[in-house]
């Protein structure tokens, strides 16, 4: 299931969609959606828990955006959870938010390996209606750009290698993406 419905990007345009342009639509829609949740490393639509790795040894630890996160311990070298860390051994940041995108040790930095920090969490910004708003308007607005504009396309071609190009109007819908996850 995608983020976007068709009826959404209708009425987004204020009138229905041409059948050329409903056709492309589900590709264009599925290819936007895949290129955004690839940008911020999480899922756009609801998802269930999932553990992810991450490498200690320092005191904030940058995590992938998350909802609900349900534990967060220490891994052995084949990925064997060690007992989980206690509520006050660590805060999901920012506190004030519902998507958390980093972990804070209270008591100095978490051990130095690689992948040794198991969290398990919801990866996945449908837990904060806000954020999932403002990126769905962002994608709205790719799409109305994108959707049956054809003089827009830039594309490059080598040697049987090609490549594609988002429009410019199309990147300056997703700049608010950007502005949401600087990391990206």
């Amino acid at each position: 299931m995608a983020l976007i419905s068709l009826s959404e990007l209708e009425a987004r345009l204020g009138r229905s969609l041409t059948a050329a342009e409903s056709s492309s639509f589900t590709l264009l829609n599925t290819a936007l959606q895949a290129m955004v949740e690839k940008q911020i490393g999480s899922s756009l639509e609801a998802v269930s828990p999932s553990t992810r790795y991450y490498d200690g040894g320092t005191q904030h630890i940058a995590i992938d955006p998350c909802t609900d996160i349900t534990s967060i311990s220490y891994a052995s070298d084949d990925y064997v959870a060690d007992p989980a860390w206690e509520d006050d051994d660590f805060t999901a940041e920012p506190i004030n938010k519902t998507l958390k995108t980093m972990i804070r040790t209270r008591y100095g930095k978490s051990y130095k390996a690689m992948n040794n920090i198991a969290v398990t969490a919801k990866f996945s910004i449908a837990g904060d209606v806000n954020t999932q708003n403002i990126v769905k308007s962002a994608m709205l607005e790719a799409l109305v750009s994108e959707i049956g504009n054809t003089d827009n396309v830039s594309k490059e071609s080598i040697e049987g290698y090609s490549v594609e190009y988002l429009s410019e109007q199309t990147k300056d819908s997703l700049a608010v993406i950007k502005f949401l996850f600087p990391s990206i």
